[in-house]
């Protein structure tokens, strides 16, 4: 907890000196930018603290490094079965909303946000967007989260704290964090803050590996299979 208190302390002085009576303040910090996923503890990956003197609605964005998914269909060729690249999927990997309210208004831009940053290249299809959202969403990789705000000090209802917890699923890389202040004209977006997340152990070797030497790993990937078939191949003939 001490380790936050400069975070706090910064958030304070900063809108002491830069307060413009005109304007709504939105400032906030992380607790953490490094963050390391834990498989077994439930406490918070990271904080969020800020202040605000805004009444309008607040949406907290967390936002995952880009993943791509090709559409291919099943067509019949001269007699025989192929796919074909219809189109492609490309979305963030994670998208988690916490907002500091719950009404339609809020529910409404959320939504329309998550929509729109699933990008489908190719002959668009509003139920297949609506069909990855839902599966997303059941893997806890999009969220939306109402009424996530947590007053630090009754004293001082202006701070605020968020835990986040991000799922196990959840994939490596550089997340953007970002803070928006929704209202009826504007739709300010704070500054956005790089965090980096990792995962311990062999998968997390595994998935980097796969990613920077992509050859390596297909190529090992098929020797491993071919092993694995001749194996199996002597076996049944020895023992059947």
């Amino acid at each position: 907890m001490f380790k936050l208190i400069p975070k706090i302390v910064f958030l304070i002085l900063l809108f002491i000196f830069y307060k413009n009576p005109e304007s709504e303040v939105l400032i906030f910090d992380l607790s953490d930018k490094n963050i390391q996923i834990s498989k077994t503890s439930s406490n918070a990956d990271f904080t969020i603290f800020g202040f605000t003197d805004s009444k309008n609605s607040l949406v907290l964005k967390v936002k995952g490094p880009s993943q791509k998914v090709i559409l291919q269909k099943k067509k019949k060729i001269i007699g025989m079965w192929s796919w074909s690249k219809t189109g492609e999927f490309i979305y963030p990997g994670l998208f988690h909303y916490y907002t500091n309210k719950d009404d339609e208004e809020i529910d409404f831009e959320v939504k329309k946000d998550l929509f729109d940053n699933v990008k489908l290249i190719g002959k668009d299809d509003d139920n297949l967007k609506k069909d990855l959202i839902e599966k997303k969403m059941s893997l806890g990789l999009f969220l939306i989260k109402n009424n996530s705000f947590e007053v630090i000090n009754k004293k001082m209802p202006n701070f605020f704290k968020i835990p986040i917890k991000l799922p196990k699923n959840s994939p490596e890389g550089i997340y953007t964090v970002s803070l928006n202040i929704i209202d009826s004209i504007n739709n300010f977006e704070s500054k956005k803050i790089n965090i980096k997340v990792s995962k311990p152990g062999l998968s997390s070797f595994v998935f980097k590996f796969a990613h920077k030497f992509s050859f390596l790993y297909g190529l090992f990937s098929a020797i491993i299979a071919i092993g694995l078939g001749l194996s199996a191949g002597f076996v049944f003939r020895k023992y059947l």
